[in-house]
């Protein structure tokens, strides 16, 4: 677990590093009005429109997530985000577990890498499901492409496990819509839908027999496919120059496979729900 850990973070700094010193020359002070979400983060993609100077976002809050991925139990977490936009359209983005780069200088086309962390499922609040065999936390590497035209937003991301904990991958299609209400007031709505593979679905929702015997759920096959569709909503309101609000609320359903198994459809529910506060400040 540990090792994982540092990994994740010694890759995600490399990641940090390597964008810095190849976009510093780009590097301009400045950049006022609202800073939309972009297509870049884990619940909600929408437009951004291009900056027209190097602007930098930094936030800090904390939320409500669901104890594990099927569960009807939530727990706080904090909240980090940071996202960097330069003028040629390009960007960086950093929220929840998630950070995505677009490499394509383009006021439309977005192209670029995704590193995604999935914590580990352990001494969660439901007694059978944490008597289930311990699923460590997973590293997810891969990339995105999205096209943004006027308000709307597409997009299309793959991401596969480095890490050796589900050995899976898990594809994404998101819609984003963007409304610029005014210069200190942005709304975006997102809808998404995940498929997975069946490596995934099975260190998730599958039980073989030695985790039924652990935990007294039955046994259950998950294959791959569609594992559920959600929506979402960010609000960003700048009142001031600098200092800024970010909130979040999303709603995901599972389905299929995910829905029916025991983690899920006895013991959790199918219905999930995020929602989340941040502070942001931008230079």
């Amino acid at each position: 677990m540990k090792s994982l850990r540092l990994l994740a973070v010694v890759l995600f700094g490399v990641f940090i590093l390597g964008s810095a010193a190849f976009f510093c020359p780009q590097a301009r002070a400045g950049g006022s009005g609202v800073a939309a979400p972009g297509t870049g983060g884990d619940v909600a993609p929408s437009g951004e429109p291009t900056a027209k100077v190097t602007r930098v976002q930094l936030g800090l809050g904390a939320g409500a997530v669901p104890d594990y991925e099927g569960s009807k139990d939530y727990k706080g977490a904090p909240l980090l985000f940071a996202r960097v936009d330069w003028a040629s359209g390009m960007f960086f983005h950093f929220e929840g577990a998630s950070a995505r780069m677009n490499l394509v200088p383009s006021p439309n086309w977005r192209l670029g890498p995704v590193l995604r962390y999935i914590p580990a499922r352990d001494h969660v609040e439901n007694d059978k499901v944490s008597d289930l065999k311990d699923v460590d936390a997973a590293l997810m590497l891969g990339g995105f492409a999205g096209y943004d035209f006027g308000r709307w937003s597409t997009f299309v991301q793959v991401v596969q496990d480095v890490s050796g904990s589900n050995d899976g991958y898990v594809a994404t299609l998101g819609l984003g819509y963007a409304i610029p209400v005014s210069d200190q007031l942005l709304v975006a709505f997102s809808a998404t839908t995940n498929y997975a593979s069946g490596d995934y679905m099975s260190t998730y929702f599958g039980i073989d027999a030695a985790n039924s015997a652990r935990s007294g759920l039955k046994t259950y096959d998950a294959d791959a496919g569609f594992k559920d569709v959600g929506v979402g909503v960010l609000l960003q309101y700048n009142p001031w120059e600098h200092v800024g609000f970010r909130v979040r609320a999303a709603y995901t359903r599972l389905v299929g496979n995910a829905e029916d198994s025991p983690v899920v459809d006895d013991e959790g529910s199918a219905n999930q729900f995020f929602g989340g506060l941040m502070v942001t400040y931008r230079f």
